[in-house]
């Protein structure tokens, strides 16, 4: 973890919990990665992480925690302090990112990017309960009373946001891991949500987004030069981590692009990659897709 400095346990004191009191118990999943930022990380590091801002008029969350269930350990431990969640920002319109919607609105007005929003209008939310119930069998109970919540207010290129005059930015991140990805960026505290455009040492999903939009997006996190990076799934990082997901997306370009010279077709290309300084990634399931996105962006150079 290379921000393990900036990244210890949640302090009771920042939700006004007492520690060792039975309030106390149960947030080994939350860490305090500056004064106003506890971040929710997912179980075993492969579901969805979430973000929790305090500012003087209430809370912020940067998306939802993968199921109902984590927004919920995630809204009674905000309970303890009696301030509201004034904002709910979507970061992607995968569905682990915001089906705990819910759960916080209203009264949270919920903010995202237009394509996220009009992805989000398109699903259909039987399906979703379905597929999230057989997958989560831990988390069907929280899905009995889920109904689709769409955001209220979206922006297309940038938004900032000032509740209670703490600048919260929001960028779009365009043609990366999806067509609506979000950043969220807190200049005071030096801190920023990747989004789906960033996983920290794991394996990225690009076929719904390109890999040459990946880099203009990493390129441009990076100019910002922060100090904790919070991906969308994985461990929390820091600014060395955009470097190292950079130079995946460059190497899995450099492969695609021998096995393509070599006249190896798509399949050819998933079965022959050879990658092994990421063997040991997580979410290699996501490689397939990934691949083949980066075989038709070559094909069209």
């Amino acid at each position: 973890m290379r921000a393990a400095a900036w990244c210890a346990t949640l302090g009771a004191a920042f939700l006004g919990v007492i520690p060792g009191s039975a309030a106390a118990q149960g947030l080994e999943a939350f860490h305090q990665v500056s004064p106003s930022v506890l971040v929710y990380l997912g179980k075993d590091g492969d579901r969805a992480n979430a973000g929790v801002i305090r500012t003087p008029i209430g809370y912020v969350l940067v998306d939802t925690g993968h199921t109902p269930a984590d927004s919920e350990r995630i809204r009674r431990a905000l309970l303890v302090s009696r301030l509201d969640v004034r904002y709910l920002i979507v970061t992607q319109p995968h569905p682990d990112h915001h089906l705990g919607a819910f759960v916080f609105s209203p009264p949270a007005l919920l903010v995202a990017h237009e394509a996220t929003r009009t992805a989000m209008a398109k699903m259909d939310p039987r399906a979703l309960t379905a597929l999230f119930a057989t997958r989560y069998p831990e988390a069907a109970e929280s899905l009995r009373g889920y109904r689709m919540v769409l955001p209220d207010l979206t922006f297309t290129d940038a938004l900032t946001l000032y509740p209670g005059g703490v600048e919260v930015r929001l960028l779009h991140l365009p043609d990366a891991h999806t067509q609506g990805d979000a950043a969220v960026w807190l200049p005071q505290e030096g801190v920023l949500f990747g989004g789906g455009a960033v996983n920290v040492r794991r394996h990225l999903n690009l076929a719904d987004g390109s890999s040459a939009g990946l880099l203009r997006s990493l390129e441009r996190l990076a100019a910002l030069k922060p100090r904790v990076v919070v991906p969308a799934h994985g461990g929390i990082g820091g600014l060395a981590d955009l470097a190292d997901l950079r130079q995946y997306v460059l190497d899995l370009r450099a492969e695609v692009r021998r096995l393509r010279a070599a006249g190896r077709d798509p399949e050819g290309v998933l079965h022959q990659a050879r990658l092994p300084q990421y063997d040991a990634w997580p979410g290699r399931e996501w490689l397939r897709g990934t691949l083949t996105r980066i075989y038709r962006e070559l094909a069209e150079e």
